[in-house]
C-alpha cells in the first residue's frame, strides 16, 4: 500500500498514511496485552494469599476455577463471559482474608459465634474486590456462592434464579472439589460419590442445569482429585461417610450444607 500511494501524489508522506494507523493499532494491542496480565497478576496475589492463610485448601481455588469454566462451556456461556468467571471461581474465597487464621485451620468443631465468623467470608470477599472493575459481574459470584436454591443459603438468603447465575455454578464447582479432595481432617471422596451427592442436593441446595452441565463435564474431560501432600494423611485422616458435615464445617441451624461442602 505504501509502495502504490508512494507513485501517486502523496509521495514520502504515503509512510506516514500507511504506518500511522498500524502504530495506534500496535500500540493499543500492547495496552490491551498488559492490562490483561496485570489482571492476572493481581488474582494470582490474592490467591496466594488465601491459601497461605489456609495451607488446607491450597490449590481448591484454581481447582473451582477450572471446574467453573467446564461447567459453563457445557452451558453454552460465552467466551467473553468464561474469563471473568475463571476470575470469580479463583476468588471465591478470597474473603477468608477477613477470618481469623485459626478458625480457617480448627480441625475441631466451631462454636455458632465461630461459625458465624467464618460464614461472613463472602461479604468479607465482596467488600475486598469491589474496586476491582474488571472483575464486572465475578463479584457477585463471590458474593453470593453460599446462597441454595431453595433461599436458605447465606448471606442474603436469595432463592432460585435470583441467585446471579455465576453464583450457582461456582456452588457447584466448590462443593465436588471439597468433597473430592483430601484434607487433614476429611478424606476426599471417590468423584462418582461427589456426583451422586451433587445429585441427591439438586433442586434444593443446588441448580440442577448446573448439577448436570458439571456430570457432563467431568464425563467428557475426566477430573483428576487433588492428592494428599507427599508421605500422605493416612492414619490421622478419618474417613467420613457422604451425607455427615465435615467436623471443621458443622452446618448452621437452618442451613442444610451437603457434605464435603465447605461454608
Amino acid at each position: 500500500m505504501v509502495a502504490v500511494l508512494w507513485q501517486g501524489p502523496y509521495g514520502a508522506f504515503a509512510a506516514v498514511l500507511a504506518l500511522l494507523p498500524l502504530s495506534i493499532s500496535a500500540w493499543m494491542f500492547a495496552q490491551g496485552h498488559r492490562e490483561a496480565s496485570a489482571h492476572q497478576a493481581t488474582v494470582r496475589a490474592l490467591v496466594q494469599a488465601v491459601e497461605i492463610k489456609d495451607a488446607y485448601t491450597r490449590g481448591h481455588s484454581e481447582r473451582v476455577g477450572r471446574a467453573s469454566v467446564l461447567i459453563a462451556r457445557q452451558l453454552g456461556m460465552a467466551e467473553d463471559r468464561l474469563r471473568t468467571l475463571h476470575f470469580a471461581g479463583t476468588l471465591h474465597d478470597v474473603g477468608k482474608l477477613g477470618v481469623a487464621t485459626e478458625l480457617l485451620r480448627r480441625n475441631g468443631p466451631l462454636t455458632d459465634d465461630e461459625r458465624r465468623a467464618v460464614e461472613v467470608h463472602p461479604v468479607f470477599g465482596h467488600e475486598l474486590v469491589r474496586e476491582l472493575a474488571f472483575l464486572g459481574e465475578a463479584r457477585d459470584g463471590i458474593l453470593h456462592h453460599h446462597e441454595r436454591l431453595d433461599g436458605r443459603g447465606y448471606p442474603n438468603g436469595l432463592a432460585g434464579e435470583r441467585i446471579p447465575e455465576f453464583a450457582r455454578i461456582i456452588s457447584v464447582a466448590d462443593a465436588f472439589d471439597s468433597m473430592t479432595s483430601t484434607r487433614s481432617y476429611r478424606r476426599g471422596r471417590p468423584v462418582a460419590e461427589a456426583v451422586a451427592e451433587l445429585q441427591r442436593c439438586a433442586g434444593s441446595q443446588f441448580d440442577p442445569a448446573m448439577v448436570s452441565a458439571l456430570v457432563a463435564a467431568v464425563d467428557e474431560h475426566g477430573w483428576q482429585p487433588e492428592p494428599p501432600p507427599p508421605g500422605g494423611w493416612d492414619g490421622e485422616v478419618p474417613d467420613i461417610p457422604l451425607g455427615v458435615p465435615e467436623p471443621a464445617r458443622p452446618p448452621v441451624p437452618g442451613h442444610r450444607i451437603a457434605a464435603g461442602g465447605s461454608p
